[in-house]
């Protein structure tokens, strides 16, 4: 494993309608990466997290299966399902029976309990949360196979590849009020810090959401990112950066 390169290896430069593609350094072979509140993460198959620092990739923590960060910090769960949050160099242990985790809410956080159901945890009880407290979750209803959150809400992927989008989430009463069906299927949605919305298909095709605002926080249509010439296998989004692991195991940093 490689864990000091050059950050920007310039292998596929892609510059067209001022979008800007290169290809960085991996520590292995990634499966997930996570991009949240100027932090980027990054899961390896072994279960090894690790954290994209200038030209480095530092070492987090091993046995997991899931690792998300944003402005509720960097949240992990393992292959035991169990749910963490790094706190300096430590790993508090927070819940149990979760498969997925998404930190990227307005200081609230939300997540995917076995069995497909989504639940989150508020603003109050995030921001009250002490080493080795309880915590007190919140039923979102429906299921889901994932969840992506941000400052304007959350996006659901069921099992069908079908896209909901909550309505009414606030920070205090983060359980939102009903799914809203958003039409198309992806395999994957991810939530910038900012708003923005990204969807993957199962082929590897990266579609953005347009129209989105203030008053039609699900926006109005999916573009296709055609300016990208790759074909991705997980993506994330923040600050104007889209991410990508392709399909051939490359890291893209994409200036959108």
């Amino acid at each position: 494993m490689a864990v000091r390169r050059i950050l920007f290896l310039l292998a596929d430069l892609l510059l067209l309608n001022a979008q800007l593609c290169t290809e960085i350094p991996n520590p292995g072979l990634l499966k997930q990466i996570d991009a949240g509140n100027g932090l980027v993460v990054g899961l390896e198959p072994t279960g090894n997290v690790f954290m994209l620092n200038g030209e480095d990739w530092l070492y987090l923590a091993g046995g997991m299966q899931h690792v998300s960060v944003g402005i509720s910090g960097i949240w992990m769960v393992d292959y035991d399902k169990h749910i963490y949050r790094l706190l300096g160099s430590n790993l508090e242990k927070v819940s149990e029976s979760f498969e997925q985790i998404n930190a990227g809410g307005n200081l609230f956080v939300a997540g995917v309990k076995s069995g497909n159901h989504p639940m989150c945890l508020s603003s109050s009880e995030f921001l009250a949360m002490k080493p080795t407290s309880s915590v007190t979750w919140t039923v979102m209803s429906g299921t889901m196979k994932s969840l992506s959150c941000g400052l304007q809400g959350c996006w659901g992927v069921n099992t069908a590849g079908s896209v909901y989008f909550r309505t009414g989430i606030e920070p205090q009463r983060c359980q939102g009020t009903r799914w809203e069906y958003v039409p198309n299927t992806f395999s994957m949605i991810d939530v910038g810090s900012d708003g923005k919305v990204y969807g993957m298909k199962k082929g590897g095709d990266v579609f953005y959401r347009d129209g989105i605002t203030d008053s039609k926080a699900s926006g109005t249509r999916w573009t296709k990112v055609n300016n990208i010439n790759a074909r991705a296998k997980h993506l994330t989004y923040d600050a104007n950066i889209l991410w990508l692991i392709t399909q051939d195991d490359k890291i893209l940093r994409c200036q959108m």
